[in-house]
């Protein structure tokens, strides 16, 4: 058997990683634009009160193979709008989509999501009557 070369093995590892990093680079704007894309059919479509980035996108360092878009959304008015809007998120990207509904979560994740995520959008509500 013939000797290892351990320069050779080193070389052929740091390619190997080089082109992983690039890989998830280009993974993670794919990721970016799908988001944007879904973000702003959300918007036109389903009016949403707020729109919550959070998860890997906002933390690239945690970026990785399995990483999903994460949405938080508030002011959905029911349960089959909110399954339409996965629908059509759905069709919009090849990422796992993880689209919560902000009301509706435990008090603590709640809290993480509105202090460690990013507010996207923010509807703004007129008042009737105002001037």
């Amino acid at each position: 058997m013939a000797p290892v070369d351990i320069s050779k093995v080193k070389s052929f590892l740091a390619e190997k990683e080089k082109k992983r990093e690039r890989q998830l680079k280009e993974r993670l704007k794919k990721a970016h634009a799908d988001f944007l894309s879904i973000v702003r059919m959300i918007i036109d479509k389903y009016n949403p009160r707020k729109i919550y980035q959070w998860g890997s996108l906002i933390h690239s360092e945690h970026f990785s193979e399995l990483s999903d878009i994460d949405i938080a959304l508030e002011g959905i008015s029911s349960v089959e709008q909110l399954f339409q809007l996965y629908g059509d998120a759905m069709k919009m990207t090849d990422f796992p989509l993880d689209i919560v509904e902000i009301e509706k979560l435990e008090p603590e994740f709640r809290k993480i999501i509105i202090e460690h995520g990013k507010l996207i959008y923010e509807r703004e509500d007129k008042n009737i009557g105002s001037d």
